[in-house]
């Protein structure tokens, strides 16, 4: 007798863990007070709260109000909600609808599109947009600790393709003046890879040689790491501070443990999903994306479900900028 198989992907098994808006708040409960729900505010921190239900209405002007699941704290008296203090505080999109995105964004190795957002769940593209925004953000490394071991170092340049048709261009612009109009519109990311480990990449207005060891000794652990880097006159001055192994790209690629490898696959890895996925990135979001990557880079050993849990729990902190429509 045939049967039809039984989907077992993650996916499948999120859909089917969160078949509600209580579901979703649920899950985020959980991950967010394991012990059980505590006060948010941190002039009190409460242990004792108890769930308030406040029904929905509709007004007389046909203004309606949704039910609200609210927590009170036994100490301060005030109230609060499992999305206070949250990147999820103040939106009216649904919490399931959060969570799928999220689960979207954790999964897509190359990222996901606002627009792709907007299709999939009827968003408009400027909520999609910020929605991801504020994902990216929680996608930050919360607390970063010192690179240990060997420690690559390398800078890329994002960007720099010229609008208008080629042909208009050469008749106005020398050869030496389309490359240089090129070059003024590539934003630079400077990246830092422990070996085996974890990245740590930054989009920079601009990479010059104080800016990059700045950077390198903010993040390495200087008494238990082997620096990497290429011959750039970016790292001349940083062999005072650690061991510096240096590949020469003009003869060589690899000399036994002395390469930029890694950090080199980060950078194609980025700028094959940013090509892609986003087709444009504004510079001053640059960062941000840099940022998502990065992310699926230091998590790449874990599966999507749990890459998903990770990231719901650095769900705490409120992001409350925006910069207006037509932003990308």
């Amino acid at each position: 007798m045939h049967t039809e198989s039984t989907p077992k992907g993650d996916l499948v098994k999120l859909e089917r863990d969160i078949l509600s808006e209580a579901d979703a708040r649920a899950m985020l409960e959980r991950i967010r007070w394991p012990e059980g729900p505590r006060c948010i505010f941190s002039d009190c921190g409460g242990a004792e709260v108890y769930r308030i239900e406040v029904k929905g209405k509709t007004y007389a002007s046909g203004r309606t109000v949704q039910p609200r699941h609210l927590f009170k704290c036994k100490a301060c008296r005030r109230q609060f909600s499992v999305t206070k203090g949250t990147i999820f505080e103040d939106s009216k999109i649904p919490l399931m609808v959060w969570i799928r995105v999220m689960y979207r964004m954790c999964s897509s190795k190359k990222g996901v599109s606002a627009f792709q957002i907007k299709r999939e769940f009827g968003l408009t593209y400027e909520s999609a947009w910020f929605m991801c925004h504020r994902i990216r953000w929680a996608m930050t490394e919360k607390n970063p600790t010192l690179l240990t071991g060997i420690v690559e170092a390398d800078e890329t340049y994002v960007g720099g393709k010229l609008r208008g048709h080629i042909e208009v261009r050469r008749a106005t612009m020398t050869q030496s003046e389309r490359t240089k109009a090129g070059h003024d519109k590539k934003t630079p990311v400077f990246g830092i890879l422990e070996r085996g480990g974890r990245v740590r990449a930054q989009a920079m207005p601009r990479v010059g040689e104080y800016a990059a060891k700045a950077t390198l000794l903010a993040n390495i652990d200087l008494e238990n790491a082997m620096l990497i880097t290429d011959e750039s006159p970016l790292y001349r001055s940083i062999s005072a501070r650690l061991p510096h192994g240096i590949i020469r790209h003009k003869s060589e690629y690899v000399r036994g443990a002395v390469h930029t490898q890694g950090i080199e696959s980060f950078w194609s890895h980025l700028k094959r999903g940013l090509t892609s996925t986003f087709h444009h990135v504004d510079a001053g979001y640059l960062g941000q994306y840099v940022q998502e990557f990065a992310f699926r880079h230091n998590t790449r050993r874990i599966e999507d479900r749990e890459r998903f849990a990770t990231l719901l729990g650095q769900t705490e902190g409120r992001v409350d900028w925006y910069l207006g429509k037509g932003a990308s």
